[in-house]
């Protein structure tokens, strides 16, 4: 008898875990202010594009569109997919600060150990001095560049 109780227990337990979310109040979802909805429509709009033209392919494989017709619809799609794909760009472009990219250069620079990859004038035009002139691989006699430091033919060290 009190297996029957405890069994009966545990069940109503269960139901109330597994009921409760459907008793509580809905929490309203607070819009997200970094998102950019314009930028989410062109993304929309590029991936319905972008599956009316699979379509087009498939309508083509089943016989549904002649050859012309597909042409026709799928140059048209490409247009519209190129300006969509223009305005992303643009969007983008227009979101990215330069504080943004002066961040990024530090920590790269930082990264590497506080070299920069940008050359001074002074080894830039040395290079350039130098590129006049012909140098070849002691290994395998490829032609490098003159500031190479590895042979792009066999990847032999060059000092």
């Amino acid at each position: 008898m009190i297996w029957i109780f405890i069994a009966f227990f545990l069940l109503l337990v269960v139901a109330a875990i597994i009921l409760l979310p459907l008793f509580r109040p809905a929490t309203p979802a607070t819009p997200d202010a970094s998102v950019d909805h314009k930028l989410l429509a062109l993304y929309t709009k590029r991936d319905q594009l972008y599956q009316a033209i699979r379509e087009a392919k498939f309508d083509l494989d089943t016989g549904k569109l002649s050859p012309e017709d597909y042409d026709r619809q799928v140059t048209r799609l490409k247009r519209q997919a190129a300006s969509v794909l223009k305005a992303i760009d643009k969007r983008e472009a227009s979101m990215v600060s330069p504080e943004w990219d002066e961040q990024i250069e530090a920590q790269v620079k930082s990264a590497r150990g506080g070299r920069s990859m940008v050359r001074p004038a002074v080894v830039t035009s040395a290079v350039a001095a130098t590129a006049g002139r012909a140098r070849y691989c002691p290994q395998c006699g490829a032609r490098m560049e003159a500031d190479d430091r590895f042979c792009p033919a066999c990847g032999a060290r060059v000092s």
